[in-house]
């Protein structure tokens, strides 16, 4: 016993003991869910919460405890505004809100052990009514959409402002404008476009855009975006026609393709080249040996190989442009001048349709000379008799081709 001790204040000191005793009984008695709730009331009794708005609701906040420089500043928490962001010790603390297309803007506030701050932090802002040609556009600030125009914007950020304004199959547009805070600005946005019109000869062609069918020729569109359009030409009876048309800015653009400058250019040398015997004089056969489509007119099969010739090259459409050598009146057949290939001498013997006869108003005088570009479906070639040496690729149901062939 201490010399100093008295019995009453061991009788107190052993009370004491009694009593902890007795509290770390009933602590340790708590269950799991009890000793959590009483974790998570000291935890809301020492720590506070903060709550921050915003007249921008898409903004997004950061929270950091305002440190010295001597001190390691721990990593910022995010939070949703009008949401209690709990469990912060007690202190000043650096708020900092955030928004796609916004410069961003903070402040401080004070946040005390078991109550919630709260703090307003405010986008200065101006409004905006805006217009497109064409309308519906859909217009953006950064990664946000707006709407569509005509489109009223209640909040931008004040001075130089990027929109950008999207419509399908249009190129997207960024758009500058300034806005004035507390202010409403009026524009107008122009997505650049021209008219463009197709119309081909003949009319009622199939007019495709990326595999698209958009109607039959002729075709209008009032408002085309400017750029470079790639466009298909499709008829019965005519190989697709590829076309790319340039468009501009407040440009009227008119264009009349032919569909017949998409047939094949008549090659008569590739021709030969494919069919050709080499010229043998005792080889001089007659028609009757060769029966049925693939007998010559003229009875003479010397050089060509029939078959092959029906078969890679005949009864299929060519296009062709040549100088005339004679015109006849009476069976409409226009001659062109000879030309030399490696195996022969050869023509090209062309009869036109009588409205392509009408267009050309030929007489035997002035047809001499007169460059012709046409198309017409190759019905013949046939082998000269004995002692002509030309060749005679002839062409039937012939039409003029008004522009040059590409």
């Amino acid at each position: 016993m201490h010399p100093h001790a008295s019995p009453s204040a061991f009788g107190q000191l052993a009370v004491s003991a009694l009593c902890i005793v007795l509290l770390l009984a009933a602590g340790c008695s708590k269950s799991p869910e009890e000793q959590r709730a009483v974790a998570k009331a000291e935890k809301a009794r020492t720590t506070g919460a903060l709550t921050v708005k915003s007249n921008l609701p898409a903004a997004t906040f950061t929270v950091a405890p305002v440190t010295s420089g001597t001190e390691t500043a721990p990593a910022p928490l995010t939070g949703s505004l009008d949401q209690p962001l709990g469990g912060l010790p007690p202190g000043k603390y650096a708020v900092t809100l955030r928004a796609d297309g916004w410069p961003e803007i903070g402040g401080q506030v004070d946040v005390t052990a078991g109550q919630t701050a709260e703090i307003a932090l405010n986008f200065k802002s101006g409004s905006l009514k805006l217009e497109s040609e064409p309308t519906g556009a859909t217009v953006k600030l950064g990664a946000t959409a707006l709407g569509k125009t005509p489109l009223t914007i209640p909040m931008l950020p004040p001075g130089d402002c990027t929109l950008t304004l999207e419509l399908p199959s249009w190129p997207a547009l960024a758009f500058k404008t300034t806005i004035t805070e507390d202010q409403e600005a009026t524009a107008t946005a122009r997505l650049p476009h021209g008219k463009l019109t197709v119309a081909s000869l003949p009319t009622g062609a199939n007019l495709l855009i990326g595999g698209k069918v958009f109607g039959q020729t002729p075709v209008v569109w009032q408002r085309m975006p400017a750029g470079t359009k790639k466009l298909t030409l499709q008829a019965k009876d005519f190989p697709p026609l590829e076309l790319t048309v340039n468009v501009t800015d407040g440009a009227d653009v008119t264009i009349t393709p032919e569909l017949g400058a998409a047939f094949p250019l008549l090659d008569a040398r590739a021709i030969l080249a494919d069919t050709w015997v080499p010229d043998d004089p005792n080889r001089l056969t007659a028609s009757f040996e060769i029966t049925g489509r693939f007998a010559p007119k003229n009875g003479i099969v010397k050089n060509l190989k029939r078959q092959r010739l029906h078969e890679n090259w005949l009864t299929k459409r060519y296009r062709y442009s040549g100088t005339v050598k004679a015109y006849d009146p009476k069976s409409g057949e226009i001659e062109f001048n000879e030309e030399t290939a490696d195996q022969s001498r050869y023509r090209i013997v062309a009869t036109p349709t009588p409205t392509a006869l009408a267009a050309l108003n030929l007489n035997e005088k002035t047809a001499k000379g007169v460059t012709l570009n046409f198309y017409g479906q190759l019905t013949g070639v046939e082998e000269p008799r004995w002692p002509s040496k030309v060749i005679t690729f002839e062409l039937t149901s012939v039409e003029l081709l008004k522009g040059d062939a590409p």
